[in-house]
C-alpha cells in the first residue's frame, strides 16, 4: 500500500494532467445532480401555490360544506379545502392602475402551503385586510417591505389601503404578482362567503398511480352529483409533465459528463501504462523477492484507485461553484430569476462508484501486463 501511494505521486506533472479531466467530469456530474435537485425543489415550491394531491375546479361557485360532504365519500380523500381567488388592481393615489395582483385566498389556518418567506410573516386567522405578496412585486414597487401598504381595488370596487405583512419567494414568470389574503376576507368582499370554485384535496396517495386513481374517483363522484366540473388534476401527474423538460436538460448534461469521464479513463489507462513501464525494474525486484502475480496487480490497481479517489474529492469541492453557475444560467434562461441551490449527496455517491469502476477498469490492463513479466525480462530491461 505504501509503495502504491508513493508511486501515485512519483510523477506529479503527469498526475495533475490525469486528474484534471477526471475532476472536471466528476464536478460536472455532481453539479448536474445538484441542479436537478434544485430545479425539483423550485418546481415543488411553485407547484404548491397551485396544486394539491387533487385540485378540483368548477365552472361556477358551489357551497363549500356540500362539496366537502360529497368529496369525503370518495375513498382516499382525507382533507378538503375551498379556496377563493380573483384578480385585483394595485392603484396609485389617483386610482390609476399600476399593476395587477392575482389574489388567492386559502381558508384561515390552511396547512397546504408553506411559502418560502423572504420578509415578514404568513397570514394568521385574525388577519382581515392583510396581504402576503410575492417578491415579483418589487418589479413595480421597489423597496416594498412588510409594514408598508398597497392601494388595492377588487372587482372594480372602492380602492383601499391594504397592509403588507409578508413577502415570499416566487417568480415573475406569470407576468403578474401573486398575493394571498384570508378566504373569509376575500369572500366577504366578493359576496361569495361559504362558496368557492377551486377545491384542494389531500389524499392518502403518495404515488402517481394512486393520486391519479383518487382524482378520477373524485371526478366521477362530483359529476354524478351534478356538479359542473371544469377540471380535476392530480398533483404528481402535473409534476411529472413539468419535469420532462428538466429531465431532457439533465440527461444532456450527464451525457457530457460521462463522455468527459471516458476521456479521463483513457488518460488514466495511459498514465498507468507509463507508470508500469517506468517501474519495470522495480517490479522485477519485487518478483525476485517473492511477490506473486496478485500482489503486482494489486499494487497497480490500488495506485489507479488512489488517483480516482483524489479526483473524486477534488470534484466535490469544484462541484459547488459549477452547481451555482449552472443553476444561475438555467434560472436566468427559464424564469429570468435566480433559484436557491440545493445540495444532494446522490451525485457524490454515484460518482464515487463510477470513478472507482473507471479506475479499476483503466488499471487492470497495465496491471495484467506487469504481472506477466518474467524476472529475467524485467531485470534485463534497459
Amino acid at each position: 500500500l505504501l509503495l502504491s501511494i508513493r508511486n501515485t505521486f512519483r510523477r506529479k506533472g503527469r498526475l495533475a494532467l490525469t486528474l484534471f479531466t477526471l475532476i472536471i467530469a466528476g464536478a460536472i456530474f455532481i453539479a448536474v445532480f445538484n441542479v436537478r435537485a434544485s430545479l425539483a425543489d423550485f418546481m415543488d415550491l411553485l407547484g404548491q401555490h397551485f396544486m394539491a394531491d387533487v385540485t378540483v375546479t368548477f365552472n361556477q361557485p358551489y357551497r363549500v360544506a356540500q362539496v366537502e360532504q360529497d368529496a369525503y365519500e370518495v375513498p382516499g380523500v382525507e382533507h378538503v379545502e375551498g379556496w377563493g381567488g380573483t384578480s385585483a388592481k394595485i392603484v396609485d393615489e389617483n386610482d390609476d392602475e399600476v399593476s395587477t395582483l392575482l389574489l388567492q385566498a386559502p381558508p384561515a389556518g390552511s396547512t397546504l402551503l408553506k411559502a418560502d418567506m423572504l420578509a415578514g410573516r404568513w397570514l394568521i386567522p385574525t388577519d382581515d385586510k392583510a396581504l402576503v405578496v410575492s417578491d415579483s412585486i418589487w418589479g413595480d414597487h421597489p423597496g416594498l417591505q412588510p409594514g408598508d401598504t398597497l392601494r388595492v381595488e377588487i372587482n372594480d370596487g372602492r380602492a383601499e389601503e391594504w397592509p403588507v405583512v409578508g413577502i415570499f419567494r416566487f417568480t415573475d414568470m406569470l407576468g403578474d404578482s401573486l398575493g394571498y389574503v384570508n378566504y373569509e376576507t376575500l369572500a366577504r368582499l366578493t359576496n361569495s362567503l361559504g362558496r368557492a370554485t377551486t377545491y384542494k384535496i389531500v389524499a392518502d396517495a403518495e404515488t402517481l398511480q394512486r393520486q391519479d386513481a383518487v382524482s378520477k374517483a373524485v371526478d366521477q363522484q362530483l359529476r354524478a352529483r351534478g356538479y359542473k366540473v371544469a377540471n380535476v388534476e392530480a398533483g404528481l401527474v402535473s409534476r411529472q409533465q413539468q419535469g420532462q423538460a428538466i429531465n431532457i436538460l439533465v440527461i444532456f448534461l450527464l451525457t457530457m459528463a460521462l463522455l468527459t469521464a471516458v476521456v479521463g479513463s483513457i488518460g488514466l489507462t495511459g498514465t498507468m501504462g507509463m507508470n508500469v513501464l517506468e517501474r519495470t525494474r522495480e517490479i522485477g525486484v519485487m518478483r525476485a523477492i517473492g511477490a506473486v502475480d496478485l500482489e503486482i496487480i494489486k499494487s497497480v490497481v490500488v495506485e489507479g484507485m488512489l488517483i480516482g479517489l483524489l479526483s473524486w474529492a477534488a470534484a466535490i469541492l469544484l462541484s459547488f461553484p459549477i452547481s451555482y453557475l449552472l443553476l444561475k444560467i438555467i434560472g436566468q434562461a427559464m424564469i429570468k430569476s435566480d433559484m436557491p441551490l440545493s445540495i444532494t449527496a446522490n451525485g457524490m455517491l454515484i460518482w464515487l462508484g463510477v470513478v472507482i469502476a473507471l479506475s479499476i477498469f483503466a488499471s487492470i490492463l497495465p496491471a495484467r501486463s506487469a504481472s506477466r513479466l518474467t524476472i529475467r525480462e524485467v531485470l534485463a530491461y534497459e
